[in-house]
């Protein structure tokens, strides 16, 4: 980058400064002085960053403010990180908050005592003992444990009690499928799977007057990678289709598959094994519906064509 390039850029994040400032005086949890260091040092050290919409990186640096963590590299609490959109057929900055950022600021809020998350593998021992005990898992790490089956989070909340959340592979694979990149969880797929639970299991956790910095942390989160209330809603669409066909309603496949956007048809439709809804025949049946509901809607046409010449 030339130091013209530098400059520019330094004017450009600089323009963010009044926003930032005026959000973080609210916790004082991070300084633009640092902060705008560091998203330079990100957009210096990028090829990609640097063909990313500049509004983006404006709109990244001030969610820094929003959520309270840092974008120091050495602490790997948040990112910068360049993506391309589909939709807006350019590269953007999206502020990607780890699981360990989501920890730090669950703890910080003073929501619970500690948390800490796992992933469970097929040659592991995991005993569940409830939403309110500590689980047993053993494990040998010095060997190789197989892939994936699960995950858990676990709480620890001011009162020392203990909440616990699981989440089987399968789950873990469709709020995957649902995310807006494939990118990152191609790359991380345990870390983000941890943050997948941790996000689940959040919303079970004791609020605090400072509890609100940690729920912004989430809206950023979910709107930047995808929700896990998408997830949810495309299960839901999934079984009522899925009973639909069992009981050879077409009517009823129709009306809610229309009732999903372009982009959940898209995520609702990945094959099975990459964490999608249907099987093969599931899928013939739901083309075939589809069909039908065109032939129908020809005729119906055909004969309103007929029904007006013959007046003629």
């Amino acid at each position: 980058m030339s130091n013209q390039q530098v400059m520019n850029w330094q004017k450009f994040v600089g323009e963010a400064m009044p926003q930032f400032e005026r959000i973080a005086s609210g916790h004082k949890l991070v300084r633009w002085a640092e902060e705008s260091q560091f998203a330079l040092q990100a957009i210096q050290g990028n090829d990609f960053m640097q063909k990313c919409a500049p509004e983006t990186i404006q709109n990244a640096i001030i969610n820094v403010a929003a959520v309270g963590l840092t974008l120091n590299p050495a602490d790997g609490y948040a990112y910068l990180v360049p993506e391309y959109s589909k939709q807006a057929k350019r590269q953007e900055c999206q502020l990607r908050i780890s699981f360990k950022g989501l920890i730090k600021l669950a703890t910080d809020t003073g929501s619970i005592k500690w948390v800490k998350a796992e992933v469970v593998r097929e040659a592991d021992t995991f005993n569940y003992r409830g939403p309110v005990e500590k689980p047993e898992h053993h494990m040998n790490p010095f060997q190789d444990r197989g892939k994936p089956v699960g995950v858990y989070c676990i709480a620890k909340t001011c009162e020392d009690d203990f909440l616990v959340d699981v989440m089987d592979w399968n789950e873990v694979m469709k709020i995957k499928a649902c995310a807006k990149t494939q990118a990152v969880w191609d790359k991380w797929e345990e870390e983000m799977a941890k943050k997948a639970i941790i996000k689940r299991a959040q919303k079970q956790w004791p609020k605090t007057q400072r509890s609100q910095v940690l729920h912004e942390a989430v809206r950023v989160m979910n709107e930047s990678e995808g929700s896990e209330d998408m997830t949810s809603k495309l299960q839901r669409t999934a079984d009522y289709i899925i009973d639909a066909i069992a009981s050879d309603d077409e009517a009823g496949i129709i009306e809610a598959w229309e009732e999903l956007d372009d982009y959940e048809k898209q995520q609702i439709w990945i094959a099975k094994t990459k964490g999608g809804f249907f099987n093969q025949n599931q899928k013939e049946a739901i083309k075939a519906a589809k069909m039908n509901q065109y032939k129908a809607q020809q005729a119906a046409e055909a004969a309103k064509e007929e029904a007006v010449e013959a007046e003629s």
